[in-house]
């Protein structure tokens, strides 16, 4: 590959992921978002706002100021009163006002992309008409969303870390074809690296599937092969990690599926963010520089 690879996509940095803390803390949140957003490398942040008020309005001038493109990641919809698929309406209901809350905020931040995910998988007897639940949380979503924000499925694993009801890419793509079915075209899909292989899939296959409705990328990786590690599952373990999927070599496959799809592509220039956890032992902006010299390796692969 003779071009840089900034000359194929909009190269984005996760915050809560680099900076684990701040899943946890508003102040951690708050304190570790200047530096990031000042972070020259970058041109998109994924991230999500943890309350309103005068901290909400901190993050949205931050990001405005940095002139960066946000992505805004909703949290998931997890536990007994949050569920967008649950079998009670009134579950449904509370779990679609708190979606509307993190859409507003991705709307301050004028994000044009917020992704979203399904809740618990609750097995094979009920994902059908859950799934059907689910396609009509989302269709509401879409229309309270407007034109201008899309909302992204992020497809998940069923078993080894997050266990949500989508799930594989066939059955994530199906949902979007549902949605859009409904009259909603604001729908597309985000494709995780790090997810593909705890679906049980290959990174060729899951790009081929969603091709048609992938609008942007996490890079990363995952742990499968020791239930005792700390971050066995879906826990966003960086390039290389000791007992990881993924380092350069499946980095570089990852991008050629990308650019086998069009995804990637000389000019198009779309969004594609690393989703990782620090190494141990290192600062963020330690990890941060490796993250884009193992990049770079990668792009030398293609």
């Amino acid at each position: 590959m003779k071009a840089h690879w900034r000359n194929y996509m909009k190269l984005g940095i996760n915050h809560h992921l680099l900076y684990p803390a701040s899943f946890e803390s508003s102040q951690a949140h708050r304190d570790s978002f200047p530096g990031l957003v000042r972070q020259e490398a970058f041109e998109v942040v994924d991230l999500f706002i943890m309350e309103g008020g005068a901290a909400e309005q901190f993050i949205v001038d931050e990001l405005r100021a940095s002139g960066k493109e946000a992505v805004y990641n909703c949290p998931l919809m997890l536990g007994d009163e949050l569920n967008p698929h649950s079998e009670e309406e009134a579950v449904r209901r509370h779990t679609l006002a708190e979606l509307k809350v993190h859409l507003d905020r991705a709307r301050r931040l004028k994000a044009r992309k917020a992704v979203v995910a399904s809740g618990i998988d609750p097995g094979p007897a009920h994902r059908e008409r859950q799934a059907a639940y689910f396609v009509e949380y989302l269709a509401q979503a879409c229309r309270y969303a407007g034109e201008e924000l899309e909302l992204l499925i992020e497809p998940f694993d069923r078993g080894i870390g997050k266990n949500l009801l989508i799930g594989p890419s066939e059955e994530a793509r199906r949902v979007v074809e549902q949605v859009r079915a409904s009259g909603c075209g604001n729908i597309g899909i985000l494709l995780d690296m790090g997810h593909v292989p705890l679906m049980g899939e290959s990174f060729e296959h899951a790009a081929a599937t969603l091709a048609p409705y992938i609008r942007h990328i996490h890079l990363g990786s995952c742990v499968q092969s020791d239930p005792d590690d700390p971050l066995y599952g879906d826990m966003h373990p960086p390039w290389g990690y000791p007992g990881g999927a993924h380092d350069v070599r499946e980095a570089a496959d990852f991008l050629q599926a990308l650019f086998t799809i069009g995804y990637l592509a000389e000019g198009k220039r779309e969004t594609v963010t690393l989703e990782m956890r620090p190494y141990p032992g290192k600062s963020e902006d330690e990890s941060i520089a490796i993250f884009l010299a193992k990049l770079d390796q990668a792009w030398t692969l293609l």
